[in-house]
């Protein structure tokens, strides 16, 4: 949910609550792309690694993605949707510097398109 309207229409509501609705309302999205995608077929089962990647994909779900938003949605509750959005750009500073640590690469196409999503943020935010 837009952090505007967790702030306004949902304060009494429990971060646990809205973070639930947001889940299950791209459950049958996700269905579908399960479906398009063979995801239900013999040849995906039968794959060796098919069981952990699994298991990671559940422990990556539940601690990764449910737990963040529970507390991303309890921060905009306690404090103001323009902190809790800044946050977010933290979230992928941090994200970076963790790739970077792992090992993973950081090319100029992507420091590009940083670039210019910053860019795009400062003329959206940008008073006249």
């Amino acid at each position: 949910a837009n952090v505007n309207i967790i702030k306004r229409y949902l304060q009494e509501v429990k971060a646990i609550a809205i973070a639930a609705g947001n889940f299950a309302a791209i459950i049958v999205p996700a269905f579908f792309v399960l479906v398009f995608t063979n995801f239900f077929s013999r040849e995906t089962y039968a794959n060796p690694d098919f069981a952990m990647s699994l298991v990671y994909l559940i422990i990556l779900s539940a601690f990764g993605t449910a737990l963040a938003k529970v507390l991303f949605n309890k921060l905009v509750q306690i404090s103001t949707p323009v902190f809790a959005s800044s946050v977010t750009y933290l979230m992928t500073i941090v994200a970076v510097g963790w790739g970077l640590l792992d090992g993973e690469r950081f090319t100029m196409i992507q420091a590009l398109a940083t670039i210019l999503i910053l860019l795009g943020v400062f003329l959206a935010n940008k008073r006249n």
